[in-house]
């Protein structure tokens, strides 16, 4: 089990206080999560703390579970791609007219 802040950092100790029916229900989404059912878990208090469970396996490595990574340079490499067809396009129209 890893347990880390929002950026991803690991945290060294967490205290969780809950009652009988905060439990049941911590249990009972967690055996959600198990089947499938639930993507993750979010326990919210109101204008307090949350929690976020996620399955998955304890050695993966954060930048393999985003997206970042390879969305980046895909989104440059297809700015590149219309700016250069844009300018061959725009070459061309200027080569028609004079």
């Amino acid at each position: 089990m890893r347990v880390e802040d929002r950026s991803g950092e690991p945290l060294e100790e967490t205290t969780l206080i809950v009652d009988d029916a905060e439990l049941l229900d911590l249990l009972q989404g967690l055996a959600d999560l198990v089947e499938g059912k639930r993507a993750h878990l979010h326990f919210r208090q109101p204008g307090g703390p949350q929690l976020v469970v996620r399955h998955g396996d304890a050695a993966t490595n954060p930048i393999e579970r985003g997206t970042d990574w390879w969305v980046g340079p895909l989104v440059l490499f297809g700015a590149l791609f219309v700016i250069i067809g844009a300018i061959t396009v725009l070459r061309w129209a200027v080569g028609l007219i004079a």
